[in-house]
C-alpha cells in the first residue's frame, strides 16, 4: 500500500510538473500571440491611417482639379475608351449645352455642331459660334481630353481687319487704276481722232484696230479690277477635288494651243471636296499658265499637279522657264506690279485675292528652275474634323 502510494505520488508529481511546463509554454505562447496581435493592430492602424491620408490627398487633388477645370477659360470634355463623356467643365456646358455623364460624344456632336464650308480649322456650333478643338490622349488610361476654345470674337476681328485691309487696298488701287486707265484711254481717244481724219480705208482700218486694242485693254483692266474687288464675295459651290482638277485641265485645253509649249496636268487629285467659285479658279489657272508661256517665249513646259497636305488641297503650277529674280519675288502679288510692257500688273494680285476669298492662299515657292506657284484650298472636311473616339478612346 505504501509502495503504491509512493508510485502515485511520483506520478502525480510528474503530472504536476508537466502541467506546470505546459502552463508556462501556454503562457509564453499567449504572450507572444498577444504581442503579435498588438503588432498587427498597430500595423493595421498605420495602414488605415496611411490609406486615410492617401484618400484625403486624392480628394484634395480631385477638388483642386475640379476648381481648375471650372476656372479654365476654355471648355474641357473628358471622353472614355467607349466614346462616352465622363466629365465636362462649365465652359464646355455653356458652349455645347447640357451634357449628361455617360452620354455618347457622337450624340453631342450631332446635337451641338453645325459645320459650315468656311469653318477652316474651326467648327461652327448650331448657335453660330465657332470653336477650335484640340485633342489630347489621356495619360495612363485609354480615352481623350477635348479642349474647346470659343474663337467667334477672334474670327470676327480677323474678318473686320481683313475688311479694312481690303478697303485700304481698294483705295490705293483706285488711284493706281486711274493712272493705268489713262494710257489706253488716251491711246483710244487718239486712234478715234485718227479714225475721223482717215483719208483712205487702210488708215481707217489701222485706226479701228488700235482703238479696239486700247478698248480691250481697258476692258481687261476693268474686269480684273472687278474680280479683285469682289474677292471676298464670290459665290461658292461644292465640287470634288478630282472634278475640279479635270475642269481646269479641260479649260486649259480649250483656251490654249501653244504648239511647242507643253501644258501637262499630271496625275490625279486626292479624294475630298472643296467649296469654290469655278470661274474664278479657272481664271487663276489660266493666268498662271499664260504667264509661264509668255515668260518662256513659247517653248517649254508647265506641269500642274494636285496633292493633299493636311486639310488643304494644293494645286502646284511648276514651269521650266527663266523664273523670277529673288529681288522681285516679294512684289509679284502687289497690284499693278509687272515686268512686261503689255501687262496690267493685276493678274497675280487678283489670283491671290481670289485664293484668299476661298480661305486659301496663292504662294510663290522657291524652285531650282522656273517658277513654282502653289494654290492652296481648304478641303471641306469640317464634319470630319470633329474629334471622334475610336475603340481605344483615342482620336
Amino acid at each position: 500500500m505504501n509502495r503504491l502510494s509512493a508510485n502515485a505520488a511520483s506520478q502525480l508529481t510528474d503530472a504536476f510538473a508537466e502541467f506546470e511546463e505546459a502552463s508556462r509554454s501556454l503562457s509564453t505562447f499567449y504572450r507572444d500571440l498577444e504581442r503579435r496581435v498588438g503588432e498587427l493592430t498597430r500595423e493595421l492602424a498605420a495602414s488605415r491611417s496611411a490609406q486615410a491620408r492617401e484618400l484625403a490627398e486624392k480628394e484634395r487633388l480631385a477638388a483642386r482639379l475640379e476648381s481648375l477645370l471650372e476656372a479654365l477659360p476654355g471648355g474641357v470634355v473628358v471622353i472614355d475608351q467607349r466614346g462616352r463623356v465622363q466629365a465636362c467643365n462649365p465652359v464646355a456646358t455653356e458652349l455645347l449645352g447640357p451634357v449628361a455623364c455617360g452620354e455618347p460624344w457622337s450624340a453631342v456632336v450631332a446635337r451641338a455642331f453645325a459645320p459650315r464650308w468656311d469653318d477652316g480649322h474651326d467648327i461652327s456650333l448650331v448657335d453660330g459660334r465657332r470653336v477650335h478643338i484640340a485633342t489630347q490622349a489621356l495619360s495612363g488610361e485609354p480615352g481623350q481630353i477635348l479642349l474647346l476654345n470659343d474663337v467667334t470674337e477672334t474670327r470676327r476681328l480677323q474678318e473686320q481687319l481683313a475688311h479694312h485691309k481690303r478697303l485700304s487696298a481698294k483705295t490705293e488701287m483706285a488711284a493706281a487704276m486711274a493712272h493705268q486707265i489713262r494710257t489706253p484711254l488716251a491711246s483710244a481717244l487718239l486712234s478715234a481722232g485718227n479714225l475721223r481724219r482717215a483719208r483712205d480705208e487702210r488708215m481707217r482700218e489701222r485706226a479701228v484696230d488700235r482703238t479696239v486694242k486700247s478698248l480691250r485693254k481697258l476692258e481687261r483692266l476693268v474686269d480684273e479690277m472687278l474680280l479683285f474687288a469682289r474677292g471676298g464675295q464670290l459665290e461658292m459651290a461644292p465640287i470634288a477635288a478630282d472634278r475640279l482638277f479635270g475642269a481646269l485641265a479641260d479649260a486649259a485645253a480649250e483656251a490654249f494651243n501653244f504648239g511647242e509649249y507643253v501644258i501637262a496636268f499630271d496625275g490625279t487629285a486626292p479624294a475630298g471636296t472643296v467649296q469654290v467659285n469655278l470661274a474664278a479658279l479657272t481664271s487663276i489657272a489660266l493666268n498662271l499658265i499664260e504667264n509661264a508661256h509668255q515668260a518662256a517665249a513659247g517653248r517649254g513646259r508647265i506641269a500642274i499637279t494636285a496633292a493633299r497636305r493636311g486639310d488643304m488641297l494644293e494645286l502646284v503650277f511648276a514651269d521650266d522657264g527663266p523664273g523670277i529674280p529673288a529681288a522681285q519675288a516679294a512684289a509679284v502679288f502687289e497690284p499693278f506690279f509687272t515686268t512686261r510692257s503689255n501687262g496690267t500688273g493685276l493678274g497675280l494680285a487678283v489670283a491671290r485675292a481670289v485664293a484668299r476669298a476661298h480661305a486659301g492662299e496663292l504662294a510663290l515657292e522657291p524652285a531650282a528652275r522656273g517658277c513654282r506657284f502653289v494654290l492652296s484650298l481648304p478641303l471641306s472636311a469640317a464634319a470630319a474634323a470633329l474629334p471622334t473616339a475610336t475603340d481605344d478612346g483615342n482620336a
